[in-house]
């Protein structure tokens, strides 16, 4: 975590360590569910290893919001802002170390690091534009496209991940990533 940190903010050896102890170090098997729709969310994740998935159920149907994946912050972000209800469910792919930092924490050490409150800002920052592309390449891409940018850009969802999933977060049937994918192979 460290050097994913230190990569977009100048950070101490101390402010590190203050950073480190506002978390708690935990785990989960793959199949856990992390966080429930319904449910405020007052926590972000830092996941040290494995894969988390954020979905949504509408209308009995599952919707693939987000991979979250290495080396990076997991959180319903919408929820996490708002103090409303939550919309995700977030469940561990693959089995899970994380560290967890309770939102109230989070926000004391804001106040009290710039640094730290800058860290925030990145991280919300990058979910933004996250989102952002995901809608773009949703309007503007076929998805012979988005298939292959998303194989470009985290092939390894495609060995963690169902193929019903990925087709989800594509926003495609699972028959048609099928076809896509043979027509590529061919």
């Amino acid at each position: 975590m460290k050097e994913v940190l230190q990569s977009h903010i100048s950070l101490s050896e101390s402010l590190y360590q203050v950073f480190l102890d506002a978390s708690k170090k935990l785990e989960a098997k793959k199949g856990e569910i992390l966080f429930f729709p319904q449910q405020g969310n007052k926590r972000i994740l830092f996941i040290e290893k494995g894969l988390l998935r954020g979905y949504k159920i509408i209308d009995g149907k599952d919707y693939t919001h987000h991979f979250y994946t290495e080396n990076w912050f997991a959180t319903d972000f919408e929820s996490f802002l708002t103090n409303q209800s939550g919309q995700l469910y977030i469940e561990a792919m693959t089995d899970v170390s994380y560290y967890e930092f309770q939102k109230e924490t989070l926000l004391q050490l804001y106040r009290s690091h710039h640094e730290l409150e800058r860290l925030g800002r990145i991280i919300a920052e990058k979910a933004f534009l996250a989102t952002v592309q995901k809608l773009t390449d949703i309007q503007t891409l076929d998805l012979k496209s988005r298939y292959q940018q998303l194989i470009l850009k985290n092939q390894e969802l495609f060995l963690k991940v169902p193929q019903k999933y990925i087709a989800s977060y594509l926003g495609v049937s699972e028959q048609s990533l099928s076809r896509i994918k043979n027509s590529l192979i061919s």
